[in-house]
């Protein structure tokens, strides 16, 4: 697939556009030897998860270039579709201008990934590697950090799959949960979505992931969350006919119901790790974020969406980046 590059305002932004119309921004100074660091954000999220400030908090993107590294960025082809597609889109970046653009093929890659994107930079690099034509960017990833991704899983996703064999008797609760038909129908669809079937443990994508070994020579580190503070959440996601309102990885929840649904997590956090204070992150259990062959993983007291902006979480990283020792554990 041949993939078009367009210049912007000057060489620190530019945009590459695929032939699909998927449009991809390319931000920094592009230095040689300074990593290329690749955001891929989770699913139901977009171009902006990782890449517009919230609520006065920097995105990771500005993060980032602020430390002096470049960055690209795009919305995956099918956000609240299985892996597959954004797998292939993937593959399709990386032999397009990862591999073919006079400034980017020499430059060494990190991947950065929030959530679903983690298992999207485990199955790319799995398939990329059996492409010898892709040989060459495989060699060029350094490192992959993953933020709160599930890789054992996500106890939300089990425990929303789990509904579904229960959904005609859940629709008898809709008084006892306090939601009205409607949330309780958005519940039901989203149980039945295969893309949320792959996030749930056990489930054929992760076991498949699981038998595969990573590309050597590449780095890993993780990061979990383990606060389930529902009020924080709540204050970060904001109204969604508010000013900052913007399109995202919460949009999925910025329903009328909102309030409702985190009602209901806060009775459900008894059935699974991801709900509870101490364990997980309202999505993803803290264990579920780990890898075994990860170098090092680091626990924050964070929900799943701070993960996004969370300024501490951005030294963290940045540190681990530039070989300074700032992971401090929750």
């Amino acid at each position: 697939m041949t993939i078009t590059a367009t210049t912007t305002t000057g060489a620190a932004q530019r945009q590459l556009t695929l032939p699909d119309g998927t449009v991809a921004q390319l931000h920094g100074p592009l230095e040689p030897g300074v990593p290329l660091v690749v955001l891929l954000h989770g699913f139901a999220g977009d171009l902006a998860s990782l890449t517009r400030p919230r609520h006065g908090r920097t995105s990771w993107r500005d993060a980032l270039l602020a430390a002096g590294y470049s960055t690209l960025s795009y919305r995956q082809a099918a956000p609240l579709g299985t892996l597959e597609p954004n797998v292939e889109q993937l593959l399709c970046v990386a032999a397009g201008p990862l591999s073919a653009d006079d400034r980017l093929r020499r430059l060494p890659l990190i991947l950065l990934a929030h959530s679903r994107g983690g298992l999207l930079a485990r199955a790319f690099l799995d398939r990329a590697a059996a492409e010898p034509a892709l040989r060459g960017v495989i060699d060029r990833v350094e490192r992959v950090v993953t933020l709160h991704s599930p890789h054992q899983g996500s106890g939300l996703a089990g425990l929303t799959i789990r509904m579904d064999a229960t959904a005609r008797r859940l629709q008898t609760l809709v008084g006892s949960l306090g939601l009205r038909p409607a949330v309780l129908a958005a519940l039901c669809a989203l149980s039945a979505s295969p893309a949320v079937a792959e996030l749930a443990p056990g489930s054929p994508l992760l076991r498949t992931l699981a038998r595969r070994t990573p590309p050597a020579g590449i780095t890993w580190h993780t990061f979990g969350g383990i606060s389930a503070d529902l009020g924080r959440l709540q204050t970060l996601l904001g109204s969604p006919n508010g000013p900052d309102h913007r399109p995202g990885p919460a949009r999925i929840a910025r329903t009328r119901g909102l309030g409702e649904l985190l009602g209901v997590l806060d009775r459900l956090a008894l059935l699974t790790p991801a709900l509870r204070e101490g364990e997980g992150d309202l999505v993803v259990a803290d264990a579920c974020a780990r890898l075994p062959f990860a170098a090092g993983h680091t626990v924050n007291r964070l929900t799943h969406i701070e993960a996004l902006w969370d300024p501490a979480l951005h030294a963290q990283v940045i540190g681990l980046l530039t070989g300074r020792d700032v992971l401090v554990a929750a």
